[in-house]
């Protein structure tokens, strides 16, 4: 049970920090601002996902 939601919180890092990743690509491709927002939100996410997964390690 507990490694399931320990790589549930890993699932859910990775898909915040690649979308956070794509949006940081998009800004320096298109040289607009509000990805860089949106990214900076992504990452906070990813990163308290990833304390999320820290705490549950098995």
């Amino acid at each position: 049970m507990i490694r399931r939601h320990f790589y549930f919180w890993v699932v859910l890092t990775a898909v915040f920090a690649a979308a956070g990743a794509t949006n940081i690509a998009l800004a320096v491709t298109y040289s607009e601002l509000w990805p860089v927002w949106v990214a900076s939100a992504l990452l906070v996410v990813a990163f308290g996902c990833a304390r999320a997964a820290v705490r549950t390690r098995p």
